[in-house]
């Protein structure tokens, strides 16, 4: 069993949190460069607001990271180990604790980050990229949430689903939909090996991906801003909607539908909130020249498509 192991051992935790002492808070605040709310949010800002010439790319680091989804949620719901239970680690912390999504996430989203932007060598995107992530990866290790070999596994598998993907480009495939093709089959896998952990959203996202990426490639995207954060904003709220429904009619006690109606609703749900961010700029094109759409356009930040200052985005030549 590799809980019987130094690496996941919970004296190693105590001996690395001491070790940092007095920057304890510190890593408290840095672990959430790694939560995958702000890697979803960021993903999409990147993609939406990104160059148009690049759209490959950037959806590219959207499926990396929905891959990484797939393969932490199935891992954790099919191995199941429990979270260390350290004094100073957050009480009733949530599920499993191998392998760390955190440190899997951002090694995947970062490192994708770092081969496909255009700035800057490569040598030194990828060397930030590892920086952040050591920093995110010892962050879940101080905090007691999870212990060093979820972590060191996490942050493996994560930089290798970037090597998937640039290796599929060698061979002249480098396509999106291969990567969400690919977090579709963990997704699957790990449904037939018994986890529950996520598989809702697992299965949807890379399915709706999938799909979302083959209807949206070679289309002409918008060159407004502000016509994506408006077909933006109503994915939004259909994404709210879906949780909310969700939460209710899957309460106990609320007379709620057989649980396979409800899987399959969700799989549905996130299957079609995937595919329609990455079709936003696509469909933007329809209302890019309403009243409301310019008046935001002209009121707002925005260089054509692009927010100043420029931030993360892949190019800026639009």
């Amino acid at each position: 069993m590799i809980e019987d192991t130094p690496l996941w051992d919970e004296s190693v935790n105590e001996t690395v949190r001491d070790g940092v002492g007095p920057l304890v808070p510190l890593f408290e605040l840095l672990t959430h460069l790694g939560d995958g709310a702000l890697l979803l949010v960021t993903g999409v800002l990147i993609y939406w607001f990104g160059g148009r010439r690049s759209p490959r790319e950037r959806a590219f680091v959207i499926a990396v990271g929905t891959a990484a989804l797939a393969l932490s949620a199935g891992m954790k719901g099919v191995i199941q180990i429990p979270r260390p239970t350290l004094a100073f680690a957050a009480v009733d912390y949530p599920g499993y604790t191998f392998p760390s999504a955190h440190a899997m996430g951002s090694a995947a989203f970062y490192g994708a980050i770092a081969v496909t932007m255009k700035r800057g060598r490569l040598g030194w995107r990828l060397a930030g990229a590892a920086v952040l992530v050591a920093i995110i990866a010892l962050s879940r290790v101080v905090i007691g949430v999870h212990y060093p070999g979820d972590v060191l596994v996490g942050a493996v598998l994560g930089f290798g689903l970037v090597g998937i993907g640039l290796w599929v480009r060698q061979e002249g495939l480098f396509d999106p939909g291969a990567m969400f093709a690919l977090a579709t089959v963990i997704s699957l896998v790990a449904v037939a090996l018994g986890s529950r952990v996520f598989v809702s959203l697992t299965i949807g996202a890379s399915a709706g991906g999938m799909v979302g990426w083959h209807l949206v490639r070679g289309r002409t995207t918008t060159t407004s801003g502000a016509a994506i954060l408006v077909v933006g904003g109503i994915g939004l709220l259909g994404l709210v909607t879906l949780r909310t429904i969700s939460s209710v009619v899957g309460a106990p006690g609320v007379g709620s539908p057989p649980s396979e109606l409800l899987f399959i609703g969700e799989v549905l749900g996130y299957a079609i909130l995937t595919a329609l961010v990455l079709l936003a700029p696509a469909i933007a094109v329809r209302v890019e020249d309403h009243a409301m759409v310019r008046s935001i356009q002209q009121t707002l930040p925005f260089r054509g498509r692009i927010v100043e200052p420029a931030g993360f985005e892949l190019e800026t030549d639009d």
